[in-house]
């Protein structure tokens, strides 16, 4: 049987986070007090690109796959989270979560997480900060793929090969694309 936690050890877990120190602990224990558990196997999707939003989800234990289409996206392991809060209210997941082992996550609700974070501003300081991170983490992956691009197109050139113009279209002249 999976193991099911206590609200102190939900508690626990989350104020154990990164960047959780500085948010209260009452503030920690009403949102584990709201979050879901979810256990699943190898193989097991908790959301489908397309599907109605399920709100964040953090993994507790395992590792799970975040794809958009073939492409993975990311790889989310223990003390790691996701959530779309961009979404507009009711917009769809933009992309799959895919469990790769036994993994055991907390579920927390769009309009749970939203609340909290309007209940508990430090909440929201540490979303921020977290997005922040993120975006600059996201920046420097752009960064490195256009200098590798660079160096790729370099290398054609001293090869002989023309590469191709990324600012054309795949379409053929007058498609109307």
């Amino acid at each position: 049987m999976d193991e099911i936690l206590t609200l102190i050890e939900k508690t626990a877990f989350l104020k154990g986070l990164p960047g959780a120190a500085t948010i209260p602990t009452e503030a920690i224990a009403e949102l584990a007090s709201r979050a879901t558990e979810i256990h699943c196997e190898p193989g097991d999707v908790l959301f489908r690109e397309g599907e109605p939003d399920r709100g964040s989800f953090v993994v507790i234990e395992g590792s799970l796959e975040l794809r958009k289409g073939s492409a993975l996206v990311l790889v989310l392991k223990r003390g790691m989270s996701f959530g779309e809060l961009s979404h507009g209210e009711g917009e769809p997941h933009q992309e799959t979560l895919i469990a790769t082992e036994h993994s055991h996550v907390l579920n927390l609700t769009r309009e749970d997480t939203l609340d909290s974070m309007l209940d508990y501003p430090e909440m929201a300081v540490e979303v921020v900060r977290t997005l922040g991170l993120r975006f600059h983490e996201l920046v420097s992956r752009v960064l490195e793929l256009e200098a590798t691009n660079a160096r790729l197109r370099d290398a054609l050139r001293s090869a002989g090969v023309t590469p191709p113009d990324p600012g054309a279209s795949d379409s053929p002249p007058g498609s109307g694309r």
